[in-house]
């Protein structure tokens, strides 16, 4: 339902230039508003997992399950995963790893979109981008607080997939959980809601589970931190765009009325 509120007319012969609409980089307001918005995501990517509702509870102990599970052989897998070097692959999980899966690469392009739908004045990417920002911050909280307090040795520190040292902020002890898998997965959950697109939302999906071989191949997690990673930066995906979704969509657009020259307020929801 569109609700149509005319503001004001303004008796002139032509109408005003339009401009392009507040951003946090011009507006304290909406500098304010946006701090709100990922303070109230942040609060519920932490309740949401438990709530019975949805089955978001038994979806939570589902990926508990399976992270458990691929514990019991993340030695296994990473044998197996180790065992496939060669030079080609080094390349391209390189640049899996350091390019694709890059959490500040992430927040530049979030950036970037966002940056891009203000000058553009394209609410759609606008709010595309502040998604892709507020996500992939999300996931990269998310992931640094799990790392400090699990305290995980990575597989290269270690060959005991079984070695914790959590709280003692130990340098190479933060492998649980991935927080390149997260912030990519976290990407590609937003982007995925973007679009109805099938094979998008599979190119999405797929660089993200690339990001998370990469890590994997490089010796710098073991499979359950990618499996926990991947499930982290869904739930921050998910989050921000059932928040966005809630928010209603202004927008002033230009109007004539029996000759009169005024802005109108349109109001989506």
């Amino acid at each position: 339902m569109i609700i149509r509120v005319l503001i004001c007319a303004v008796i002139f012969g032509s109408l005003t230039p339009a401009y392009a609409s507040d951003s946090i980089f011009t507006s304290t307001t909406e500098l304010k508003a946006e701090a709100i918005t990922l303070g109230d995501e942040a609060a519920e990517v932490v309740i949401s997992p438990f709530r019975v509702k949805d089955y978001a509870l038994l979806t939570t102990l589902g990926v508990m399950g399976a992270v458990g599970l691929t514990y019991a052989f993340d030695g296994t897998i990473q044998t197996k995963v180790q065992g496939l070097k060669g030079n080609s692959l080094d390349k391209v999980t390189n640049f899996g790893s350091n390019v694709i899966g890059n959490p500040f690469v992430h927040l530049g392009v979030a950036f970037a979109v966002y940056g891009g739908g203000v000058l553009a004045d394209a609410p759609k990417w606008k709010d595309t981008g502040a998604m892709l920002g507020e996500a992939v911050l999300l996931a990269d909280a998310g992931s640094f607080i799990m790392k400090q307090v699990v305290g995980r040795a990575r597989p290269f520190v270690s060959n005991d997939r079984g070695d914790f040292k959590p709280l003692q902020f130990k340098t190479d002890y933060d492998s649980f959980p991935s927080m390149h898998t997260a912030s990519s997965f976290a990407m590609a959950s937003v982007m995925s809601s973007m679009t109805e697109n099938l094979g998008g939302k599979l190119l999405y999906y797929s660089a993200a589970t690339f990001v998370g071989f990469s890590r994997l191949y490089q010796n710098k997690h073991w499979a359950s931190d990618i499996i926990m990673g991947a499930a982290l930066g869904e739930l921050c995906g998910r989050v921000v765009v059932h928040q966005h979704s809630k928010q209603s969509s202004v927008t002033l657009i230009p109007m004539v009325s029996d000759g009169a020259y005024g802005l109108a307020l349109t109001k989506q929801w």
